[in-house]
């Protein structure tokens, strides 16, 4: 794979007043492949994929995306917004309840025929995420499960062919069952696809492979970043040590 056909995020700071969120971070993300950002509450994972996605502006650093900077969404041309999808941690806030599940997706087909954007159709969205969603097109999202509601917010963003979607701890408001089927699903769209998948995450399941990459972010400080496959027994950090041993006593209660 060419070096420049990446995500690149080079030497990022944010500070917010008197704290530093982000402490001079460097990550590279490659398509085809899944990254986990672990971290506590208030150790910067989420503004550095909001800085990602043009939500937030850094400080200093940079985003690079193919080679071209990646500035404010507000200066963005509408191909580089559509290229980047987020996935939110609530499925019921992130959608409408009282629209139909065919309005809430002809909303994203509009913009992008109104941008002259090439995009995928709707029935070829929810065909992709769960076939069985094309027999609710003219429901309203208010009769779908939390699992359901957020299987159509993949397909809301799989319209816009993206490069990269950021799963912002897009399970946790969900059963073991439906977050199985979301990171099944994730999976899937990293492998066949060949996206960029990025999991901003609270806790993680050490033991089961979704992703390729770990990273590990405390106080706004990269910590590790490194293959998942085994990062249990690869891990250095004390932090990063912490957290697994944390994962093994509450998984064997």
């Amino acid at each position: 794979m060419r070096s420049d056909k990446m995500l690149k995020v080079i030497n990022l700071n944010k500070k917010y007043v008197n704290k530093q969120v982000l402490n001079n971070i460097s990550m590279n993300f490659s398509f085809g492949e899944s990254t986990a950002i672990i971290g506590e509450s208030g150790s910067g994972k989420t503004t550095l994929a909001k800085i990602i996605t043009g939500l937030e502006k850094q400080d200093s650093g940079q985003i690079l995306l193919n080679n071209k900077e990646l500035k404010e969404l507000k200066h963005r041309p509408f191909s580089q917004c559509a290229k980047i999808q987020y996935i939110f941690q609530d499925p019921y806030s992130a959608l409408e309840s009282n629209y139909t599940i065919l309005k809430t997706l002809k909303e994203t087909t509009a913009i992008c025929k109104r941008n002259k954007y090439e995009h995928i159709s709707i029935e070829e969205a929810l065909m992709y995420v769960d076939k069985n969603l094309l027999n609710y097109l003219d429901n309203k999202v208010e009769v779908l499960s939390g699992g359901q509601r957020q299987k159509l917010c993949i397909a809301r963003s799989l319209i816009t062919n993206p490069d990269i979607i950021i799963a912002d701890e897009c399970t946790s408001m969900l059963d073991e069952k439906s977050s199985e089927e979301i990171y099944e699903l994730l999976n899937k769209i990293k492998d066949e696809k060949k996206i960029i998948l990025i999991s901003i995450l609270h806790e993680i399941d050490f033991y089961k492979g979704y992703w390729d990459k770990i990273a590990v972010i405390k106080d706004g400080n990269l910590l590790e970043n490194k293959e998942f496959n085994g990062f249990y027994e690869t891990a250095e950090n004390e932090y990063s040590l912490r957290l697994i041993e944390a994962y093994k006593y509450f998984k064997n209660r």
